[in-house]
């Protein structure tokens, strides 16, 4: 049986708008822009400024809804700029990015993506989350190609909320782990040999950079520690996502972070990136690699991540029966390197805690 495989492109720079029209000339001449609010408010003028006195048209701008749902992409899909449309545009963070995915999968067209944050992978991936209305997950589904090309404005990145690069460093370190503990033991074919070898190069570059490319965002300026640490979030993390299978993409990390979401007040003051943070630590506590950990401690310290469950303000009760108890159920922990259950769990957040605070 055949396998194609299509891999990322992109441009990355103060300047990445510039190559649009030598880019994406060549897909027709009917552009549709389609993102978030802010994010088409920061980008869309800089882009149409871009294409000025090319042969790319842009025939209209849309919300994306708000939500990635299969119920906007339906919305999105009965608008006749949509259908009239060559190309989609795409604007913004995951959602508005995966709505697009989902939605150019269907209609079959090309779709470009302008990340406006650097939180996600979404923007070099094929992998689309979607939601019902209402904000609860839905499902994984795939378009067959990732985005025709992505064009990063670091200018853009830069200017926006240094939370959301903060968040994506956090989500982000998880790569650098959860492949690799997922695939450990397991006979892996070329491609997923490719990516779980690159997932460890995830976390490298964050340690390296990160402190001082949070910097660089929090006094809007391009740095070249801003735009490695940029590669890595989106780049890197999209490379893996996009070469290993759907077991190995994810294991203890996301598993916390998912059963600390269980909690209201901590779903409602607290970023996903932040919650799988800290659950790399439990990931490395539970597999013994203290020594790795304690790397860690110093970077997560330096910017604030989360080193300890008392950052949630979480009660003993709401440890034990509701993240505990739904991080033991999700599927993210039936791969993995060796049987993982709730007593496992358990035991990795109390080990941890003893160890950060000796540490301290």
């Amino acid at each position: 049986m055949s396998n194609s495989v299509f891999l990322p492109n992109y441009t990355i720079g103060a300047d990445a708008y510039q190559k649009v029209v030598e880019i994406c000339e060549k897909y027709g001449e009917k552009v549709v822009f389609v993102g978030g609010k802010t994010a088409l408010s920061k980008a869309s003028d800089l882009v149409r400024e871009a294409i000025k006195g090319s042969k790319l048209e842009v025939i209209d701008e849309l919300w994306y809804g708000g939500e990635a749902s299969y119920e906007n992409v339906e919305k999105l899909k009965a608008t006749k700029s949509i259908q009239d449309a060559d190309m989609v545009f795409a604007f913004g963070g995951g959602k508005a990015i995966d709505t697009c995915k989902c939605l150019t999968k269907q209609i079959n067209k090309p779709f470009f993506t302008f990340p406006t944050i650097s939180s996600t992978c979404a923007s070099v991936t094929t992998v689309c989350a979607i939601y019902h209305d209402d904000g609860v997950f839905n499902e994984l589904c795939w378009r067959y190609a990732p985005a025709e090309h992505a064009f990063i404005n670091s200018k853009v990145i830069a200017e926006a909320p240094d939370k959301y690069l903060w968040a994506g460093i956090g989500d982000t370190m998880a790569k650098g782990y959860e492949p690799e503990f997922s695939a450990r033991g397991k006979e892996l074919n070329h491609l997923n040999t490719i990516g779980v070898t690159l997932s460890t190069q995830c976390q490298e570059p964050l340690v390296k950079y990160g402190t001082k490319a949070l910097e660089s965002c929090k006094n809007d300026q391009v740095s070249n520690e801003l735009e490695e640490t940029i590669l890595a979030i989106i780049v890197t993390t999209g490379l893996v996502s996009n070469a290993v299978i759907n077991d190995y993409n994810s294991s203890i990390a996301h598993a916390i972070c998912y059963g600390c979401s269980t909690v209201h007040n901590v779903e409602k003051n607290h970023l996903h990136g932040e919650l799988v943070s800290y659950g790399v630590l439990v990931l490395l506590m539970i597999d013994n690699r203290k020594e790795e950990i304690s790397k860690l401690l110093k970077f997560y310290k330096s910017i604030d991540l989360p080193t300890t469950y008392n950052k949630f303000e979480i009660t003993p009760d709401e440890l034990e029966n509701k993240i505990l108890k739904k991080a033991s159920e999700v599927p993210d922990i039936d791969i993995a390197a060796f049987h993982i259950d709730k007593d496992v769990l358990r035991k990795g957040v109390k080990d941890l805690e003893e160890y950060v605070a000796k540490y301290n």
